[in-house]
């Protein structure tokens, strides 16, 4: 009986040489090597070779899940699997009825490439990690055509004719302008200073900060005397905050931070523990990212959605012209 894939993200890349085969419980059950995971024409696709395919991702999933959730995810990674595995049957039909094929030479150049990028060019060490695995060179050059005829296809089908005008990606600014939208944000600077718990320590913490602010106002280096004097938690840091809305920092600042200009010293200001001295470093006016700040990644985001919109489509071709079965 013919049964329909549901559509996923192609994010499928053929099973590499870092997978791990060790059987893995799938709702407390192994799948099983030689059992039929499902059928594209006259390929099988067994419940072993999806097994094999999620290997990449499994340490993943036990670092995160655990109990009913891992179980949960497992099945979904094994059903995501199972699905991209197809749809890549599926593709190789479509690619060797248009007569397709790699010569061994590019397999041999490509598989040249891995073994000097990731191997450090030791053919050796790539033939005991291929031994590690049970598979032969030749299974993997298999892997490998398969790999690239499937990324052909893909640029084929997808890639290339995926196409953003410079009106949509205008469009798209206008439609969510909003979520560009940049809060006024500060940078500030901070000198605290404990008040003291009796009136004359207070006298005396009062009469400091006054001194303090002085020397900042003729010019000491605001940084440099928070690093000397400040007994607050960013005195190493030389009392430097990073850029914050006004509306963020803790009460006794906000009003000096939304007044302030910048670059001068506020004057002392007293809480309920403390005296403060604030810089105002800089500020950031309100307002919208520019349709040049934001034009690149939104003709990105564009891209990707009809890259998805034309492999939707082609693999839902695919799947019409050919048999597939899936087993439960």
């Amino acid at each position: 009986m013919k049964k329909h894939l549901p559509v996923i993200g192609f994010l499928f890349a053929a099973t590499t040489l870092f997978g791990q085969t060790n059987n893995v419980p799938i709702k407390n059950r192994s799948i099983e090597i030689d059992g039929y995971a499902a059928t594209v024409n006259d390929r099988v696709i067994t419940q072993g070779e999806v097994r094999e395919a999620m290997a990449p991702i499994l340490p993943e999933l036990y670092r995160t899940y655990q109990g009913a959730k891992l179980e949960e995810e497992l099945e979904k990674a094994f059903v995501n699997t199972r699905n991209e595995l197809v749809e890549r049957a599926l593709i190789m039909a479509a690619y060797k009825a248009r007569g397709g094929q790699i010569p061994d030479q590019y397999v041999n150049d490509e598989i040249k490439r891995v073994i000097t990028e990731r191997f450090k060019g030791d053919d050796a060490l790539f033939e005991q990690v291929l031994a590690g695995q049970k598979k032969t060179r030749a299974e993997y050059m298999d892997t490998t055509r398969e790999q690239m005829a499937v990324g052909m296809m893909m640029n084929e089908e997808v890639y290339r004719r995926a196409r953003v005008t410079p009106e949509q990606v205008r469009e798209a600014y206008e439609a969510d302008k909003e979520s560009y939208f940049i809060p006024e944000k500060v940078k500030y600077s901070v000198i605290v200073l404990n008040k003291g718990a009796t009136p004359e320590d207070q006298a005396v913490k009062q009469t400091e900060a006054e001194s303090i602010r002085k020397q900042l106002v003729e010019g000491a280096d605001f940084g440099e005397t928070a690093k000397e004097v400040s007994e607050g938690s960013r005195a190493a840091e030389g009392g430097v905050f990073p850029w914050m809305q006004p509306k963020d920092v803790r009460p006794e600042l906000q009003k000096t931070l939304n007044t302030l200009p910048a670059g001068e010293i506020s004057e002392i200001i007293a809480a309920d523990t403390e005296l403060y001295l604030v810089k105002v470093e800089a500020r950031r006016q309100a307002g919208h990212k520019t349709f040049d700040e934001v034009r690149k990644s939104i003709k990105a985001a564009l891209n990707a959605k009809e890259r998805e919109r034309l492999r939707v489509r082609w693999i839902g071709r695919l799947k019409e012209n050919n048999y597939v079965v899936i087993y439960e």
